[in-house]
């Protein structure tokens, strides 16, 4: 058996030592300038002054046996014709991914200005989410939530979707139910504040969290959830043998919602979800 050089070995222990012990929360943010409720369908037709926004779990943009395409991903989004994207698990310069800037080369391909958060550092690259959005978005910034092992964020951009701000929060929630109490509670702060501006926002990502789950409970007295009206859960996870949404699309009030929909995929282990929307008049 050829013997492996100590060198290599070196570097490889070093490698892993970083990726384990380094990663952190970062902050800085990168921006650049009446359907049913459906399983997997096309979103169907939207009216002119209608704004369809889509939250779905990228994964990496890998498929099961690990292969990571941006461009197959961007494929997927286009036939669903988002107007605001929230990306989550989206790779930044990361060796399982090729080292490409996964949501600029996205953006890219959908012809879409982007921001771009890390919610974790492993030094040689970043791991986070995007939004994406054929409007302007006007600014972007990372917030911090309280975290287990592994560091969450929320992205909060503002979109500048005709005459109107739009929040656009967007998370990816963590695994364990108390590490989610302190960020639900973090969630609920911000869009109590919003509320309180009277600013027109929608709260999105992977939750971690099923529809019938308590942690929601204080939520949802500030926000619309047109997805918890279903008498059956849409199945966003796709190796689950059970309808399970962890996958949620939160409104603000006088947000009109027309319908949802999830697309189908073979790249991630989520479905994206999408819902279409009417945003409240402007008073003139």
């Amino acid at each position: 058996m050829k013997k492996q050089k100590p060198w290599l070995k070196l570097f490889a222990v070093t490698l892993s030592i970083l990726l384990l012990f380094t990663a952190r929360h970062q902050t800085d943010a990168e921006t650049y300038s009446g359907v049913p409720i459906s399983q997997n369908t096309q979103p169907g037709q939207v009216a002119p002054d209608q704004l369809t926004v889509i939250t779905y779990n990228i994964r990496g943009c890998r498929d099961d046996n690990g292969i990571a395409d941006p461009i197959a991903v961007a494929n997927e989004l286009k036939k669903l014709d988002g107007d605001i994207i929230a990306l989550q698990e989206v790779d930044n310069g990361l060796p399982r991914s090729q080292f490409v800037n996964q949501a600029k080369m996205i953006a890219d391909q959908m012809g879409m200005y982007y921001a771009y958060v890390p919610a974790v550092n492993f030094l040689i690259g970043t791991y986070g989410h995007a939004v994406l959005s054929r409007y302007p978005i006007l600014s972007a910034k990372a917030v911090a939530l309280p975290s287990g092992k592994e560091p969450r964020t929320m992205l909060d951009a503002v979109v500048q979707v005709g005459g109107q701000a739009l929040h656009v929060y967007e998370t990816h929630l963590g695994l364990s139910q108390s590490e989610r109490a302190s960020q639900f509670s973090v969630l609920k702060r911000t869009v109590e504040a919003s509320n309180a501006r009277h600013e027109p926002f929608v709260l999105l990502g992977d939750f971690n969290t099923p529809t019938n789950n308590r942690q929601y409970k204080s939520l949802l007295a500030d926000v619309q959830a047109p997805f918890f009206q279903l008498s059956q859960p849409l199945a966003t996870l796709r190796s689950t043998a059970h309808p399970e949404m962890i996958d949620q699309i939160f409104l603000s009030s006088g947000i009109q919602f027309h319908g949802g929909f999830t697309g189908d995929t073979n790249r991630s282990d989520h479905y994206p979800v999408g819902a279409i929307l009417s945003l409240p008049q402007t008073k003139t």
